[in-house]
């Protein structure tokens, strides 16, 4: 009988270089002024919030949440875009991780047209770090310690860690340990770990000896960037409230 073999393992690091090749990050310069904004907008979303979402979960010291509040939609459950008692936030089927990457390239938030018209529709968008309890074997094994007690529902859409791939090329980063524990270390050279909730100390042997040949793409920094992340903050605090008046 014949044995199907999955080789993928003997081509992680042929697999790692391209993805270094195609992948956009944005520049730590609009996770810091997030991450500032974020402070200046703890009171808004405390009182907002109130005993209804736990803001904790994504305003923590260090969080360029961009949307607090909202979780990934659990499928088959809950209303999407829109506040659900049962789980406590505004659940959301990676619509608004969208906005982040439309408002900075022109400004303009998520719809059909404008995600085609700046042709991100050439594009998905992939998570590094998981913004589900569910989901972190890997990073609990890449890290010396581990809140066990967070709900990491902060990285859904946190603009650290929301990165753009070319379309058909995004599975590796869900299935490889390896390739997954390059994004890692990627993430924290650009960022650090202050925009991570609970997770600290990460293994630097847990990256494969050739992570250094890897050549990434320059961080995404439009010019107008400042101008229109303040766009999408004030977006973000109109949209959020609203969702949770109605």
């Amino acid at each position: 009988m014949h044995k199907l073999e999955n080789k993928i393992s003997n081509y992680n690091k042929q697999i790692a270089i391209i993805l270094g090749a195609l992948t956009y990050h944005l520049s730590p310069e609009i996770i810091k002024y997030i991450s500032e904004q974020n402070k200046n907008d703890f009171s808004f979303f405390k009182d907002l919030f109130k005993d209804r979402i736990d803001f904790k979960h994504y305003l923590f010291e260090g969080s360029d949440c961009v949307f607090p509040g909202v979780r990934r939609y659990i499928s088959g459950k809950g209303a999407k875009r829109k506040y659900n008692p049962e789980y406590r936030a505004i659940v959301d089927d990676n619509t608004f991780p969208r906005y982040i990457w439309c408002f900075l390239i022109n400004g303009n938030g998520y719809s059909g047209n404008n995600w085609k018209k700046t042709k991100l529709d050439e594009f998905e968008l992939a998570h590094i770090f998981s913004h589900k309890e569910s989901e972190m074997n890997v990073e609990k094994q890449s890290f010396n310690k581990i809140d066990e007690t967070i709900c990491p529902y902060g990285e859904f859409s946190s603009a650290a860690n929301v990165i753009l791939l070319p379309k058909g090329t995004i599975r590796p980063t869900d299935n490889s340990a390896v390739i997954k524990s390059i994004f890692y270390k990627r993430y924290i050279d650009l960022y650090g770990e202050s925009t991570l909730n609970g997770r600290s100390g990460f293994k630097e042997n847990s990256i494969p000896e050739w992570y250094p040949e890897i050549e990434w793409n320059k961080p995404f920094l439009p010019n107008d960037w400042q101008r229109n992340i303040d766009k999408l903050l004030e977006y973000r605090k109109e949209r959020i409230a609203g969702i949770l008046k109605n």
